[in-house]
């Protein structure tokens, strides 16, 4: 099947964008009330990868699932400044012990999946024990090793009654609330457990089945995915008939195709645009509190990057301040810890290394190596290429010679995952409000892929995190995370880049829409004009 066909852009004369540029959000057209009705396009800068809750990675694809799967709680993302406010969803209240190990949560009652079974504490056990117990029916050790991020100390998992479920952890566990819809790569989504026996593992993303207040109608690889409104939605109606969400990798062709009416919404808007789409009658707000940061990790295996003095020197080498300034027109800032803005123990005084190309190449000669003698490869997706090209000029600036090699998203995930030893460099782009962030950074970037192998201080990095992941005190969690930071960055053991405060633009028909305080966003009360 094809998109579906668009009326040309037309904007009314007397439906004036209110606030092109403001912070967080729009009011869309003025003199206009919310209506329900109508469909909204949404210009994705990367292909999904799969609807399936457990096995789904990036944010582009979070931001359509979420709308399908619900969470036990949720993000109040009504309000574009703030850090969001935990807020009941499938569970209406919850208690957690004094040590923070054991959550116990009242499930939401008459509520049902899509498929029209029921949603109750053995859904949730099912949905549990597919990602944590070997000896279930139903365990995937794929989804096991995405939602590790979150669960790798879970205990036990409890049935209380019908609609009462516990989850004990082994170590106090402060982040576990924010953690179940704060994770782009392992959020909580519950699915329904009759179609994952209906679909099997692999046939869920194609058949995703959840409470949401849409559901899943098309999936056109490439082209376009379809939701619908949920006619048995539990909660609150949405005012949209229906959502589709079509992948357009190339910046301008986004832009382009917001211009002129072919979508109504896009994400990760070129730097060039901004004031071109704003001067256009677009709104693209502005939002320097998003828990939200593009990195680069090492490949450890590179016989040259084990050496910290190399890795220390690739960070000294990149102006990253220059960097937001002129590659992103400064619509971003840099960042100088992983710990983003955004995130709960966000610190801006602390930097791993400053800009120092002259120490650079001090370090690259103790090291034992000449001018042009340390070559590798920086991986990146298609989006991040001139970033990437701007870190290939600053260090042959140093007397590195880096060559850059782009993919479209769903090869470079693969790519990733297979590194090559002539590999150095390869992007991310993550980050959460959660201050355990810090771990699941180390444990994806690091210790998924050397464990801690080469890391000369992995010793005191462990025990740092430790200290801050297992604490049960919420006074001191900020300070124990910004220390377990402090005491990683020390090994040059990820280099971070810059985070966005430019990211969306939205046509001036779209009601309703607010980038909050979070890399995703809500749609259940985004509306459009006639």
């Amino acid at each position: 099947m094809t998109s579906p066909k668009r009326r040309p852009y037309a904007v009314a004369a007397g439906l004036v964008l209110l606030l092109a540029g403001c912070r967080g959000g729009t009011d869309a057209v003025a003199g206009s009330q919310p209506r329900d009705g109508g469909g909204l396009i949404i210009g994705q800068y990367q292909e999904v990868t799969q609807f399936d809750p457990n096995r789904q990675y990036s944010w582009e694809t979070w931001r359509v699932d979420r709308n399908i799967y619900e969470t036990l709680v949720d993000e109040d993302l009504s309000a574009p400044s703030g850090t969001p406010k935990i807020v009941p969803k499938l569970a209406t209240s919850w208690t957690v012990s004094p040590d923070a190990t054991t959550y116990t949560f009242q499930l939401r009652k008459g509520v049902k999946f899509s498929d029209g079974t029921p949603f109750d504490a053995k859904a949730v056990q099912f949905n549990v024990r597919r990602f944590t117990d070997p000896g279930f029916r139903y365990y995937d050790q794929v989804s096991a090793a995405t939602m590790s991020l979150v669960y790798q100390d879970l205990a036990s998992f409890t049935v209380l009654g019908d609609h009462t479920v516990r989850y004990t952890f082994k170590h106090p566990f402060l982040d576990f609330l924010r953690q179940i819809p704060n994770s782009g790569n392992a959020a909580s989504g519950i699915f329904s457990p009759a179609a994952l026996e209906k679909y099997g593992q692999d046939g869920l993303a194609d058949h995703p089945v959840g409470t949401g207040p849409f559901t899943f109608a098309e999936r056109v690889r490439g082209d376009h995915t379809t939701l619908v409104r949920n006619p048995g939605y539990w909660g609150q109606r949405p005012h949209l008939d229906k959502v589709i969400f079509k992948p357009i990798g190339d910046d301008q062709s986004r832009v382009a195709a917001l211009q002129t009416g072919a979508v109504d919404l896009i994400s990760r808007v070129p730097p060039d645009s901004v004031a071109t789409l704003e001067n256009g009658g677009f709104s693209v707000p502005e939002n320097k509190g998003v828990p939200q940061i593009v990195y680069y990790s090492y490949n450890f295996a590179n016989r040259y990057l084990q050496d910290k003095r190399v890795r220390q020197a690739i960070i000294e080498a990149v102006d990253r301040t220059q960097l937001a300034a002129s590659i992103y027109r400064g619509h971003a800032e840099a960042a100088t810890s992983i710990v983003n803005q955004g995130n709960e123990a966000y610190d801006g005084s602390a930097v791993d290394y400053p800009y120092d190309p002259a120490a650079a190449k001090k370090l690259l000669a103790e090291a034992g190596y000449r001018p042009g003698e340390v070559k590798f490869t920086i991986l990146s997706d298609t989006t991040g290429q001139p970033t990437a090209e701007y870190l290939q000029q600053s260090l042959k600036a140093i007397g590195i010679d880096a060559a850059v090699q782009s993919f479209e998203w769903i090869t470079y995930g693969t790519r990733t995952a297979n590194l090559k030893p002539d590999d150095g460099l390869y992007l991310g782009e993550w980050g959460y409000v959660a201050p355990d962030w810090v771990r699941i950074a180390h444990q994806n970037s690091v210790v998924a892929h050397d464990g801690d192998k080469y890391s000369d201080t992995s010793a005191a990095t462990v025990q740092a995190i430790d200290a801050a992941a297992h604490n049960s005190d919420q006074a001191k969690s900020a300070s124990l995370w910004q220390t377990a930071a402090r005491t990683w960055a020390k090994d040059a053991t990820i280099f971070p880049l810059l985070s966005f405060n430019r990211y969306y633009a939205i046509a001036p028909r779209v009601g309703g829409f607010v980038w909050p305080q979070q890399d995703h966003y809500d749609l259940s009360r985004v509306w459009v004009a006639n």
